[in-house]
């Protein structure tokens, strides 16, 4: 009779995800360890604006950001490409262009016992992705918070992918992802030419979780969370970058706030995304 082998081998996700919480247990300890402490100094950030900025405007006066060229390939580390400089962009009425674009937060946040609000209003055209990242100290850091939103050529279809930049080569590796509900109330237009309009909440929590609640025409609020992420215990900054076809960036504000405990409820103001 032949003998069944019984090996530890691991399907590739189910790898990604294992190394993932073996990275975490030190710095989850850690941040236990200093909390108390880390409060008493952050407590009196919580409610303080980081940036409010309006994208759909006629000017190029965007003081709070720095930019600089942005390439994303599958399964190819992301790259910026040439030097940081400040960002006197031109946008529009429609928004700013943001694909093959980065953009850096000159002010930063503070996560190592408090948390950060994110409102974001988008419009995705044809096949583009949306990637905002918070915590790294470059695009291409294992310790970063990176966070997709990637619409389909001639579709509707919306995906919100968490992941992190832990391939071999420090290429993007998601942990989880799932597509947003099909839009009920479609209009003609938004088929025609081919895009969505999307408002964003995204709650970095500092430690292990970050929350995020998408909104379509609809109204209809979607709350998503993960908890793979590597807690940080130095300032950082947010990037917001574009791949694609189109990412027309509209509205964009960050507050710091206190940490959420539990996943957001339709119940709670987290899920709101009109704070512009």
């Amino acid at each position: 009779m032949q003998k069944r082998i019984i090996t530890n081998d691991l399907y590739p996700q189910e790898m990604i995800l294992k190394i993932q919480n073996n990275r975490q247990a030190v710095p989850m300890q850690e941040q236990k360890t200093v909390l108390e402490d880390m409060k008493k100094i952050e407590s009196p950030l919580i409610n303080k604006i980081v940036i409010v900025d309006s994208f759909s405007v006629l000017s190029n006066n965007h003081t709070d950001w720095d930019f600089c060229n942005f390439s994303a390939y599958d399964n190819k580390p992301n790259e910026t490409r040439g030097e940081w400089l400040p960002a006197n962009i031109q946008s529009f009425s429609h928004g700013l262009q943001l694909s093959s674009l980065i953009l850096k937060s000159k002010p930063s946040i503070t996560l190592c016992s408090i948390a950060c609000e994110m409102h974001i209003s988008v419009r995705l055209a044809g096949d583009s992705t949306l990637w905002i990242m918070t915590r790294g100290v470059g695009i291409r850091d294992p310790d970063s918070v990176v966070i997709k939103i990637k619409k389909e050529i001639d579709s509707q279809r919306v995906f919100l992918i968490f992941g992190g930049n832990i391939g071999n080569n420090h290429e993007f590796q998601f942990f989880k992802k799932q597509e947003l509900p099909e839009i009920s109330d479609i209009y003609e237009d938004w088929m025609i030419q081919d895009f969505v309009e999307l408002k964003l909440t995204i709650i970095d929590n500092g430690d292990d979780r970050v929350f995020v609640s998408a909104m379509t025409s609809s109204k209809r609020v979607v709350s998503m969370s993960c908890s793979k992420f590597i807690p940080t215990f130095r300032d950082s900054h947010i990037f917001l970058a574009g791949s694609g076809d189109s990412v027309l960036l509209k509205n964009f504000s960050a507050r710091q706030i206190d940490r959420i405990e539990s996943e957001i409820t339709q119940n709670t103001h987290h899920e709101c995304c009109e704070v512009f």
